[in-house]
């Protein structure tokens, strides 16, 4: 049996939340946990441990970009891989949301192969 990793989804849009847990969810070696925004993803961490944070760059009240920065101050999450998302594809726009070592970039719309190519890249590997 694969390994399965645990993915915080944080997306203010309830059909794309559906659309990646979907493709996530098939592919057998996923468990999403999902927040409608930065603020809510906070919360869940406070309690959950995941594999990775998969977050839209903007939403309200708390975007992505101050998800990641509060995460990044917290040395018990700061590790965690992040992957903005964003319909933005402009240079700047990219540069912020990668932010550090740890920070990629998925622009949208983003195919299922897009999609577990970055996760494929960021996620530790581990034995089956």
């Amino acid at each position: 049996m694969a390994p399965v990793y645990r993915i915080l989804l944080v997306e203010d849009s309830t059909l794309t939340r559906r659309m990646v847990r979907s493709m996530l969810e098939q592919h057998g070696s996923f468990q999403v946990v999902e927040a409608a925004e930065g603020g809510e993803a906070l919360r869940l961490l406070e309690s959950l441990e995941v594999d990775l944070i998969l977050s839209d760059m903007h939403m309200v009240p708390m975007d992505g970009h101050d998800l990641r920065r509060t995460i990044r101050q917290n040395p018990r999450l700061a590790e965690i891989p992040f992957v903005m998302m964003s319909a933005q594809h402009c240079p700047d726009s990219i540069l912020q949301a990668v932010g550090d070592q740890h920070g990629h970039y998925l622009p949208k719309p983003f195919s299922r192969e897009q999609l577990f190519h970055q996760l494929n890249r960021m996620l530790p590997r581990r034995a089956a």
